[in-house]
């Protein structure tokens, strides 16, 4: 047998590029090859020494045998002590640590769900690495990134070097990958060949690839895995990783990488807090255009491919960055290029580097229509870009910010450098403000792990609320922060079954959750409250300073609380804000008087009701009682009611006596009620009458102190009592208990608590003991009358939500929504619209509905109405445009016939002259057009949503028009139109979520719940139409058809709590409102 003579390993030539490496493990083969031939004592191997050939060793068969079984011996011990020795803090199965909420990973971190179960590969092998995170001590450098997506084909093939350090000596590494096929790997070792990979396995559940090495990595070396790979181009309607989207013809890849779609693209280290340096490659064809998050270097040749001439663009090296920020399109594109912009005069140079040159913006699209009207567009993100610096104290922190606006499913995608818009959400500011503030939040500051996603999204938002307006104008901050997101947050955090937002995250589902409506509206609003109780310049610095702390580094909300801590002076309790986002829910605060003390109290505030009864007492005793009354004598017989009582008297009847049995009633201990450290603002009205009365008192220069008030020398040596808290100041105390004492609060006639409505809470009202109902209306309009318009606001949503939940009347909540007949302000309208909108859709059929319609036909006021040319002037305040446009639709759908024939003249300008119907009122106009005119209105509105849907953008508002064509008073065509939204052919369009949602709550608002059970069917339905169908559902039987149909889909939990509130909301408030009424009536 002869020797075997080995090739050296890694000895090949440099490729084009001049990277012996690269060309070395690509042709490394995965079979290893013997170093070491034993040759037996035969004939050939003398004929070797005979001729001076000198093999490369020689053995007699005794010292083989002996060795062999050294050899077999060795390994028999070793595999004892792998099977019984105690597992090292190497191996993967070892004792785990818990992830704390707020601290950096230091070992593996299990996921509850599969902790204890074992992983099998998908070769069938046992999956070494059990945790639902990677491990720690692997840390990333810089990935080195080549992609070649073929658009015709939808395969990718790609290549990524990614170098990384190890903090510990280990044997493996763990990657994320999803959805991919890694066809070839190679460790490389400081620039050499390293240790070679012995054993590489795939568990998808977990999107996780375990690759295992022959020797020991160690701490002082740097290693570089180079994995080729191939996958495919996700379709559109998956809105994750690289995907395709346009038509058959005209089509784009465009990414959508946020939280765990990174991994879908190419294989890296995907979790938040492993940031990188990042140097991508993208070869494309010569008439697409390749965007990344940094700007082009370099442009070559890179072949041809079916005829097609191919180019490869190779991008500057980014800075560190998480992997999910990575942004990525590739497309027929033109450009256009925002003209540089002065500094803006209102604005000082405050930022740290404003010596850094402005960034280059850019807006690409595929339409030449919308490059031509993006001017206005590109000047407002300049705006922002400049704001947004200046209120930070940092620059803008890469050297472009590019806008695809694309034909896609998904309205838009984030991107550090690079955000891709659809057409339709071009004009929606807020979206862009959020997208704008992630290059700060997202960008050079990352989340430490998903459960402080929520964190970057309540700074982006809070942050978005800042933005400029674009062309229009402007809400005023302190509404579009409580319409926006304090309002939002307190109605969806109000169920028991929410979660918090600041709760563990392995799952998937549980990583993608972080950015849901909850965690969006609450986090926002607990940040929001954090800085208003720091001061909004300590608020403004503690930003600056998490980001200058933190930059290109990962933070968590414990950061934050830290930096507000040392701006604001430090007055706030210590982990005062822990509570608010790792426990669900929100407090509601009540205030009882106590002498001239007032005691404060909190508790969790729940909006839940239990099932009703699947065979209800009569449901519709109100509405139908002079009915049956006129029944009853029309169809009272006395002698047929004699021959049955005499019946009943003969009937022999035996009589059974029972022993009741004993009942022991077991007490157990209350769990102690939740807490929340409240920052509690208040302001108090003036001092009641009996507290003015001057005391006369001897006095000698100096004061008493009795019963914490304090008596004052007036010179005259006449004493006043007097309160501690002064009028027209606002007052913060830190409530830290579920009970507190507040001396002096009760001297005065009434204390307004959440002044400036920025608190996540709610206030019960004020009712006092002994108190007659005339005194505490007056005092509720007081507070009404005296309080800003975002005060208003949130005094009748609390009054309406706390209605529903059964803690008050609901005629108060109606009494206060009669006050705004001369209400001026569009937030507080907003609000009361809202409320009695759902209130009317709920008592469509009860006693008290012709009393509730007659008061709403007559509630709005009168209304001027803008043409589009005056609201582009811009000269209208915030309270003339948005209260005109509100109070329309409200009029229309309450059947105010003057507001009505006010929408119509609109349509009719629009229909028969061709005249612009502003954003703001075509809901109202569309919707009164179709309901007044019929099928030739309604054939209108259709055929303008399929002409703006096949537009490059949108012409008029989807969601106006697909509201009007639900409302028509033709049954025929309502239903023609409700079963074409739940055919198949709908389903498949990229818009059906928003088609159905608004179906649903049109038929609640035009039919109720005849209407909705005429349409619906076992079809799955997004949580926001289930939510929408179930706003008018209230009967028994209702609750357990919607649990039959719906009850296993995702949301469905949501409605039907919905449902079980209107139940018991329905059946308690018909008898109120319908005494409250006739009150009124005969007053």
């Amino acid at each position: 047998m002869d020797g075997i003579q080995m090739e050296p390993i890694g000895k090949y030539k440099p490729d084009r590029n001049g990277s012996a490496k690269a060309a070395a493990w690509r042709n490394m083969v995965d079979q290893d090859l013997d170093d070491v031939a034993f040759l037996a004592d035969t004939d050939k191997a003398r004929e070797a020494r005979e001729l001076g050939e000198t093999p490369v060793a020689v053995c007699s068969q005794r010292r083989a045998l002996c060795l062999a079984g050294l050899v077999f011996s060795a390994m028999f011990a070793t595999a004892l002590l792998v099977v019984y020795a105690t597992p090292q803090p190497e191996c993967p199965c070892s004792s785990e640590t818990l992830l704390l909420s707020g601290q950096t990973p230091t070992e593996v971190d299990e996921n509850a769900t599969v902790a204890n179960k074992e992983r099998i590969a998908t070769n069938g092998m046992v999956f070494p690495w059990r945790g639902a995170r990677l491990p720690t001590y692997v840390i990333p450098k810089h990935y080195s990134l080549w992609l070649h997506p073929n658009l015709t084909t939808g395969e990718m093939r790609g290549e990524v070097s990614i170098d990384f350090k190890v903090d510990r000596d280990t044997m493996f590494v763990v990657l994320n990958v999803r959805d991919m096929n890694v066809t070839e790997r190679a460790l490389f070792k400081s620039g050499s060949i390293g240790p070679k990979i012995v054993k590489a396995l795939d568990f998808p559940p977990a999107e996780q690839t375990y690759i295992e090495f022959k020797e020991k990595l160690r701490r002082k070396y740097n290693y570089t895995l180079s994995l080729r790979f191939i996958t495919k181009l996700d379709r559109s309607d998956k809105l994750r990783g690289f995907f395709l989207t346009g038509t058959h013809r005209h089509r784009c890849a465009i990414s959508r990488l946020w939280l765990t779609h990174a991994r879908s693209v190419f294989p890296c280290f995907d979790e938040p807090y492993l940031r990188a340096t990042f140097k991508l490659t993208i070869v494309r064809d010569r008439f697409h255009v390749s965007l990344t998050n940094m700007p082009i270097v370099a442009t070559e040749e890179a072949g041809f491919y079916l005829g097609h001439r191919l180019l490869q663009d190779e991008f500057a090296t980014t800075p560190t960055m998480p992997p999910h920020m990575i942004a990525l399109s590739v497309c027929r594109l033109q450009r256009r290029s925002a003209p540089l912009l002065e500094p803006s005069p209102s604005l000082p140079e405050a930022t740290e580097s404003s010596d850094e040159p402005a960034p280059e913006i850019s807006l690409y699209s595929d339409k030449q229509v919308i490059l031509d009207e993006s001017g206005p567009l590109l000047e407002w993100v300049q705006k922002t870009i400049q704001l947004y610096s200046y209120e930070l104290n940092t620059s803008y922190p890469l050297p472009k910010f590019d806008i695809v606006v694309v034909e896609n499913s998904s309205p838009y995608s984030e991107g550090w450098g690079l955000i891709t818009l659809s057409p339709a959400t071009l004009t929606d500011t807020k979206v862009i403000a959020r997208l704008l503030a992630q290059q700060w939040f997202g960008g050079l500051v990352s989340p430490r792990w998903w459960s402080s996603q929520w964190l970057m999204e309540a700074l982006t938002s809070v942050l978005g609320e800042k933005a400029p307006s674009l062309g229009t104008v402007a809400e005023r901050q302190e509404d579009a922060l409580l319409l926006d997101h304090v309002l939002p947050a307190l109605t969806l955090d109000s169920s028991i079954s929410v979660r918090a937002v600041a709760s563990p995250r392995f799952e998937r589902a549980d990583i993608e959750a972080t950015t849901d409506e909850l965690s969006l509206h609450k986090g926002a609003a607990i940040v929001s409250m954090a800085i208003e109780a720091a001061g909004v310049s300590a608020g403004r610095a503690a930003l600056a300073r998490l980001l200058r702390d933190h930059r290109t580094a990962s933070a968590d909300a414990r950061d934050l609380w830290r930096a507000l801590q040392q701006e604001g002076g430090g007055e706030a309790p210590e982990n005062a804000w822990d509570g608010w986002c790792e426990r669900a829910g929100y407090p509601l605060v009540s205030a009882s008087n106590a002498g001239h003390d007032v005691i404060i109290r909190q508790e969790r505030f729940v909006m839940s009701a239990e099932p009703p009864e699947h065979e209800p007492p009569f449901r519709n005793h109100l509405l139908t009682f002079h009915l049956r009354a006129e029944l009853e004598e029309l169809f009272f017989e006395p002698e047929n009611f004699t021959e049955i009582m005499e019946d009943d008297v003969n009937m022999t009847t035996t009589t059974s006596t029972t022993t009741p049995r004993p009942t022991t009633v077991k007490t157990t201990k209350a769990p102690p009620q939740p807490k929340w450290v409240i920052p509690l603002t208040f302001s108090v009205g003036p001092l009641l009458e009996e507290e003015v009365d001057n005391i006369t008192k001897l006095w000698k220069n100096s004061t008493e102190n009795m019963q914490n008030g304090t008596w004052y020398d007036l010179g005259n040596e006449t004493k006043v009592i007097t309160s501690k808290w002064m009028e027209n100041v606002t007052h913060l105390v830190w409530m830290n208990d579920t009970e507190m004492v507040i001396p002096d609060l009760g001297k005065h006639k009434w204390v307004r608590y959440n002044v400036g409505a920025r608190g996540l809470y709610r206030v019960a009202p004020q009712d006092q003991p002994g108190e007659s109902a005339e005194s505490a209306a007056n005092r509720a309009a007081i507070l009404f009358d005296t309080g800003a318009a975002s005060e208003r606001a949130l005094l009748l949503d609390d009054a309406f939500v706390l209605s529903r939940a059964g803690r008050l009347p609901a005629s108060r909540a109606i009494a206060a929504a009669a006050r705004l007949r001369v209400e001026q302000h569009w937030a507080v309208w907003q609000v009361v619209v809202k409320q009695l909108s759902h209130w009317r859709e709920l008592l469509q059929v009860s006693a008290s509905a012709p009393y509730l319609h007659e008061m709403l036909s007559s509630l709005t006021p009168d209304i001027t109405l803008y043409s589009a040319r005056e609201i582009e002037q811009g000269h209208l305040n915030e309270d003339q445009l948005w209260l005109s446009g509100a109070l329309l639709m409200a009029g229309v759908e309450w059947g105010n016939e003057n507001v009505t024939n006010q929408a119509l003249q609109l349509f009719d300008a629009w229909l028969y002259e061709n005249e612009t119907i502003p954003e703001i009122y075509q809901e109202a106009a569309f919707t009164a057009g179709v309901r007044k005119l019929g099928e030739h209105a309604w054939r209108a509105c259709w055929k303008a949503l399929v002409t703006s849907y096949a537009a490059p953008r949108p012409m008029y508002s989807h969601r106006a028009l697909l509201a009007a064509l639900v409302s028509p008073t033709d049954d025929w065509l309502l239903y023609r139109f409700a079963y074409t939204v739940m055919s198949t052919e709908a389903q498949r369009g990229r818009d059906w979520n928003n088609w159905v949602t608004s179906l649903c709550a049109g038929l609640c608002r035009w039919r109720g719940a005849s209407g909705v059970w005429r349409v619906l069917n076992n079809t799955a339905l997004p949580p926001s139409a289930l939510q929408a169908a179930a706003r008018c559902l209230y009967q028994p039987a209702d609750y357990y058809r919607f649990q039959d149909l719906f009850g296993g889909q995702r949301g469905a939990d949501v409605a039907l709590d919905t449902i079980s509130l209107n139940s018991a909301f329905v059946a308690r408030a018909d008898g109120d409102l319908l005494r409250y009424f006739q009150a009124i009536r005969k007053a």
